[in-house]
């Protein structure tokens, strides 16, 4: 059986009949250097302990061993390990894996991801603020 992008794939023998295609031509399809990015967002956010921060950002889902490969270089996420990735990571991940060529509509959804986190992070100051000065 094809998949729309020409990846053969096959039943896989789960009771859930999940369909699983060989994990070196769908790895393929991220491309090198989109994994090379891919590993240069991850260092930048977790430079001590990488594999064992996106193991846990991922609440388990993506495991240490599986990262560690990509870090190396070895191999690229599968398509469920993407997407618990931009699960945890938001827009600004996918931007940053997909480089120059990103849609402008995720742009837009990264700058807005950004813009929360500041506002976020204000109003914790704000707080922090505001206790101390009634102390």
């Amino acid at each position: 059986m094809h998949a729309a992008s020409g990846v053969s794939v096959g039943k896989d023998s789960t009771k859930f009949g999940k369909l699983s295609g060989n994990p070196g031509n769908f790895s393929s399809l991220l491309g090198r250097e989109a994994l090379e990015r891919l590993v240069a967002f991850l260092l930048r956010l977790h430079p001590h302990k990488t594999a064992e921060a996106v193991e846990a950002i991922t609440c388990g889902a993506v495991k240490a061993d599986r990262v560690r490969k990509w870090l190396a270089l070895q191999c690229a996420p599968d398509f469920l390990a993407l997407l618990h990735l931009i699960r945890a990571y938001g827009a600004d991940f996918l931007v940053f894996v997909i480089g120059g060529d990103a849609p402008e509509s995720l742009l837009e959804a990264a700058i807005a991801e950004r813009r929360a986190r500041y506002l976020e992070s204000v109003r914790k100051l704000e707080e922090e603020f505001e206790s101390l000065s009634s102390r």
